[in-house]
């Protein structure tokens, strides 16, 4: 178990700096500029995600050993233990799209899940760029959910593992051919799927929620794809309220000169 974790480190933080330096030479929006001190802001909100999501981890690994004497959810099906594994990292995926999915349609956790949508310059470090509460409500939800499923840490592990890097790709400002992301798109939600989800029309960025597999955007009719988005603004437009635009200023403060 620790080595899998100490391998989904490696590669979190390899595929980050890979794709951070890619977006220098083969940028998708070509006007990025002061790179490096949007990078800080990104990096300094996960370095306060990292210290609620290092204790939180700790406790799941204990609730979830501790669950599995009165309840074990797919681990007590009789089927090969691969087909466990698969089965609980579909799950695991499929509460991810519907976590993510309520922070768009629940106007309460909107106001949180905001400040992701609020940068301007979509890139790799997007992909960190989360409210402290939005962080607390998912961390907390979890527990009961992947205790229902019958997940135990090598599982969590294991979907980080596969989940992360889809994730950095995607927010990532990587320029890739067309027939590439056609093809990926298949299986994995791509750059160009989820720059439509950052889009400033409301009616766009409530789409293309997934974030290891396609599949659950075109089950549940949320799949959407916009043809020449090179021009297309990212972020939030007027439409955020004075109160969301507090609460980022808010929260963005210690980051500031």
């Amino acid at each position: 178990m620790d080595n899998l974790q100490a391998l989904s480190y490696i590669i979190t933080f390899t595929a980050a700096l890979l794709l951070w330096l890619l977006e220098g030479v083969l940028p998708f929006f070509s006007d990025r500029k002061h790179r490096g001190k949007h990078a800080a802001v990104n990096l300094s909100l996960a370095g306060v995600n990292l210290a609620i999501l290092l204790p939180t981890g700790i406790l799941m690994a204990f609730a979830l050993e501790q669950s599995k004497v009165v309840w074990q959810g797919v681990k007590s099906l009789e089927i090969p233990f691969v087909s466990q594994t698969l089965l609980i990292i579909l799950l695991i995926d499929l509460w991810m799209y519907v976590w993510h999915r309520l922070n768009h349609e629940v106007g309460f956790l909107w106001r949180f899940h905001s400040v992701h949508h609020s940068d301007p310059s979509l890139d790799v470090t997007t992909a960190w760029r989360f409210h402290y509460v939005e962080i607390v409500f998912s961390e907390l939800l979890r527990f009961p959910v992947f205790i229902l499923i019958g997940a135990n840490i090598h599982d969590i592990l294991l979907y980080s593992l596969l989940m992360t890097p889809v994730i950095e790709f995607h927010h990532s400002n990587v320029s890739i051919p067309s027939f590439a992301d056609r093809f990926l798109r298949v299986i994995i939600p791509t750059p160009l799927m989820h720059r439509v989800h950052h889009s400033v029309i409301r009616s766009e960025h409530d789409s293309n929620y997934g974030s290891m597999l396609s599949l659950w955007d075109r089950l549940f009719g949320s799949f959407r794809l916009k043809q020449n988005i090179k021009n297309m603004a990212i972020g939030l437009s007027n439409e955020s309220s004075p109160e969301q635009q507090r609460l980022f200023a808010l929260l963005m403060r210690p980051f500031r000169n």
